[in-house]
């Protein structure tokens, strides 16, 4: 498959078993894509609201070792969630980084 794909589009070819990984993704302080790769029938249940992950991922240099003077993340402040929610967008355009930090 390509191009951009609609949750609708998801289910079908999950059922087709055409797709079985997601990977739910945000990008780093390195450019690089940080998450998690999630069994398709999962991301289908529950993943497709909200996925969490370390903000850790967010705050490593290129050999993932920590860095200080993240405002978000560090030893200082600790190391919390942050809430990927992925977006279902029949357009297709991209959106701003929607990741938070829970309270």
């Amino acid at each position: 498959m390509r191009g951009l794909l609609t949750l609708d589009d998801l289910r079908e070819a999950v059922a087709e078993g055409t797709i079985d990984t997601v990977v739910v993704a945000q990008v780093d302080m390195q450019g690089r894509l940080m998450g998690k790769r999630l069994q398709a029938e999962f991301f289908l249940e529950s993943g497709w609201r909200e996925i969490h992950s370390c903000n850790y991922l967010l705050s490593t240099d290129l050999e993932m070792d920590t860095v200080p003077g993240y405002r978000e993340a560090g030893w200082a402040t600790g190391y919390g969630d942050h809430v990927m929610r992925p977006e279902d967008r029949e357009d297709g355009a991209a959106h701003q980084n929607r990741a938070e930090t829970p309270a």
